[in-house]
């Protein structure tokens, strides 16, 4: 457990010039998004999603010591590349609950419908 907290305190202690890159890249994701989902307004649900996963691949590129965080040409090429991978994780992610939803079965009200016409 004690694992657990110190990566939680390690990506709340992330930078909020990171936090901001992300955050704006996947607005535009989620913007570029909301005209591919069947109910555009599920672009506010998929934002977090997007954000979320993005945040963790950054948290990811900074445990695995890819790039120096000091250089700003490194920092910014290594926070869209952890934003271009979390939103490709997202996006699939929210694919596959959208496809769930959509495999659910749903109430009988058309038939209903149709019979009392």
């Amino acid at each position: 457990m004690d694992e657990v907290i110190k990566h939680l305190n390690n990506i709340y202690a992330m930078d909020q010039a990171t936090l901001g890159v992300l955050c704006v890249l996947c607005a535009v994701s989620a913007f570029a998004l909301k005209d591919y989902l069947a109910f555009p307004i599920m672009a506010i649900f998929a934002f977090p999603i997007l954000f979320v996963c993005s945040v963790l691949a950054q948290y990811t590129f900074i445990l695995g010591e890819l790039y120096v965080p000091r250089r700003m040409d490194q920092w910014l090429m290594w926070t869209i590349m952890a934003a271009i991978c979390g939103n490709i994780v997202g996006i699939t992610l929210v694919a596959g609950l959208g496809r769930l939803h959509g495999a659910t079965p749903r109430p009988a009200r058309r038939a209903a419908r149709q019979s009392s016409r």
